[in-house]
């Protein structure tokens, strides 16, 4: 079997963290770059993360660590997601640090070269905010038609938001970079809260994996935590594989329900700062016809998830974890 270029762009983050571990348990991909981005933890925060987890599970003298962007594209103001994530991102968790050399090039810089090294084979998935991939695509436009694809964790096309009534966190957080991206003519599938919300994580799958031994006790620390924050706001006895499942997207689109369609980033009210509106391409009737500027935008269109899809993303994570055992 053929592993595919990809990188992986992550704030770590509890579900980055298992995105990592499920990624490389898949055996699908040939991982080139785990680039860090700010977003549930400052910057200098989840580069740290990142680097802990890659040699927690294994692959930090094989696959470069590089530093993300220090903050958004706009000046609007910043939050850190330790509710949800713990106060340094990954959980009680005190991970050592990696001995690996740290990489001269930025996280952008990393993506605009593997796109020329692997030009039209280059999938990039990105679980965070879309900062790093915006300031490639705004150094090169040309960033959007070498790779083959980009899968991004964020967005809500037809549900509430998770961090206000209308946006989701990855988008609030940098909703520029967000907008750049998706008006940029690369071919992207966002995989948003409409599916990842009906992908949970429950008790007898924590079971699984306690189970399954002490290559996923790492995993199981954090899933506890992670499901504790979601309890505590009011999310039950379960919580969803946001990031993960943007993973498995990478390589199966069956875990979703998708539509083609325009995805349109509200940046400049505060009230409804990070909406993701999704101007569907089979609309029955013409949207924006009286501003041009809107009906060109809409042009612009990628995959975008409605919902899940008819195979079970929760049984697979479960099942694929433990094939990457990690330590720590």
């Amino acid at each position: 079997m053929t592993a595919h270029p990809i990188v992986l762009d992550s704030d770590p983050g509890i579900d980055d963290a298992l995105a990592l571990q499920y990624l490389l348990g898949t055996g699908l991909w040939d991982l080139k770059a785990y680039t860090s981005v700010g977003g549930n933890l400052p910057a200098d925060v989840t580069y740290r993360n990142a680097r802990a987890l890659a040699r927690a599970v294994r692959i930090d003298t094989d696959v470069p660590v590089h530093h993300g962007a220090g903050r958004p594209l706009s000046r609007l103001p910043y939050k850190a997601a330790s509710d949800f994530h713990g106060p340094a991102g990954l959980g009680h968790e005190a991970l050592p640090d990696s001995a690996a050399a740290h990489p001269a090039e930025s996280s952008a810089q990393a993506l605009l070269r593997l796109s020329r090294d692997y030009e039209g084979e280059l999938t990039v998935c990105a679980t965070g905010p879309l900062t790093n991939v915006a300031i490639a695509l705004l150094e090169d436009p040309a960033f959007a038609h070498r790779v083959k694809r980009l899968v991004f964790m964020g967005g809500a096309a037809q549900v509430p938001g998770n961090v206000t009534p209308v946006a989701e966190f990855n988008i609030w957080t940098d909703p520029d970079a967000a907008e750049v991206v998706v008006s940029s003519g690369i071919p992207f599938t966002m995989v948003d809260l409409d599916a990842s919300h009906r992908w949970l994580f429950g008790s007898a799958d924590l079971a699984a994996l306690e189970a399954a031994g002490a290559g996923t006790a790492l995993a199981v620390r954090l899933l506890r935590v992670y499901m504790d924050a979601y309890r505590r706001h009011g999310g039950g006895d379960a919580c969803p594989l946001h990031d993960p499942l943007a993973v498995g997207v990478c390589a199966d689109e069956s875990f979703i329900t998708a539509a083609e369609g325009a995805v349109i980033v509200e940046c400049a009210s505060e009230l409804t700062r990070g909406k993701t509106v999704f101007v569907p391409s089979a609309a029955e009737r013409a949207y924006y016809t009286e501003s041009p500027s809107l009906t060109a935008r809409a042009r612009s269109t990628g995959r975008v998830a409605l919902g899940p899809g008819p195979r079970n993303f929760t049984k697979d994570f479960v099942a694929t974890l433990p094939l990457w055992p990690a330590v720590g």
